[in-house]
């Protein structure tokens, strides 16, 4: 009797110590997935609605990104610069990956699949009546481009840039928006989401109830990233087929792309 009295206390000091051993256990396994969870960090482009919002990391892509990503059980972390300083810190290695990237910016790396298709158009003013048969017609107008677009819509546009003298591109893009409402420009080169949404920056200063024609001259582009890495790129792959298999992919797209030009 004596010696099961004793085994009372010393059953209860073994499960105690069991049972803080086994929290300490979970405690350091949770702690150690924590610090081993990958974030990789990618080069993007400042404020560029709807497609980008830096203010809260939102917008079609990032959230396309980020998504596909999360996927894969990989974070995010978006770095916001210019085009020049988004290629800088991508080759010198301060970047895993940049974003908005296609065949003609000219950066190292692994090319994804591409994760989004821009909406680029010729934008005019509905009362002018201006036609346009292909990409070459648009040299014989004065055309306000956004920054870099020769770099981005192909060979048949750079050749138009060049021969065009009143070509011209300008930051930031909502001067794009002003110089056609204000007819200092017949022809504004513009993803038509993003001139819609430059439309609400500038109500205050011109009339934008002007009635405008979308004329669709390009295709795309297709947008990717490119990764240092090869098993991120395959990554990230997966994860957008992912998202596109379950509905995701297009849930985002809902909730940015909505049109005003009707």
């Amino acid at each position: 009797m004596r010696a099961q009295w004793f085994s009372y206390p010393l059953l209860i000091i073994v499960i105690t110590c069991l049972l803080v051993f086994t929290i300490s256990t979970e405690n350091k396994a949770f702690a150690q997935s924590v610090e081993s969870k990958q974030v990789i960090r990618i080069a993007s482009a400042t404020e560029r609605s709807p497609y980008i919002y830096q203010h809260d990391q939102s917008g079609l892509e990032l959230d396309i990104i980020r998504a596909a990503l999360a996927d894969q059980g990989i974070e995010v972390e978006f770095q916001f610069s210019s085009r020049n300083r988004q290629v800088l810190h991508f080759e010198r290695n301060k970047a895993d990956a940049i974003m908005t990237i296609n065949e003609y910016s000219g950066v190292s790396g692994y090319l994804s699949d591409s994760y989004i298709s821009y909406h680029n158009m010729a934008i005019t003013l509905a009362k002018n009546d201006i036609q346009f048969s292909n990409i070459s017609d648009l040299q014989h107008y004065s055309v306000a481009a956004f920054l870099n677009a020769v770099k981005v819509l192909g060979e048949d546009f750079k050749k138009m840039a060049a021969s065009n003298d009143a070509y011209l591109e300008v930051s930031p893009q909502e001067k794009q928006n002003k110089m056609l409402y204000m007819n200092r420009v017949q022809v504004v080169i513009a993803d038509r989401y993003i001139f819609q949404d430059l439309n609400k920056l500038i109500t205050r200063d011109v009339d934008v109830t002007e009635r405008l024609h979308f004329h669709k001259l390009f295709n795309g582009p297709d947008y990717y990233l490119s990764f240092h890495d090869l098993a991120l790129k395959n990554a990230f792959n997966a994860g957008l087929k992912n998202i596109r298999a379950n509905g995701i992919y297009q849930q985002i797209e809902q909730q940015y792309l909505t049109d005003d030009y009707q």
